[in-house]
């Protein structure tokens, strides 16, 4: 059997875009917030291309008041 669980990226970009437009914060705050040197890699998460770091997505779920698991997509 195969236990191994995968992170679904644009599940969880998807995840993320509907945090990012529910909330009161531009990509550019939630850049400055995680100490990001641009927003870029906020829209690279929204897509699907790269998931955030373990950190970042600590961040971030602290940031919308969130659980870690409701940010993730498995």
């Amino acid at each position: 059997m195969d236990y191994k669980l995968k992170v679904d990226k644009i599940a969880t970009g998807l995840n993320i875009y509907r945090l990012l437009e529910s909330s009161r914060f531009t990509r550019e705050e939630i850049a400055e917030f995680l100490g990001l040197n641009s927003p870029r890699v906020i829209y690279d998460w929204t897509s699907g291309i790269k998931l955030p770091s373990t950190e970042n997505l600590f961040n971030l779920a602290k940031l919308f008041n969130v659980h870690v698991e409701d940010i993730l997509a498995i």
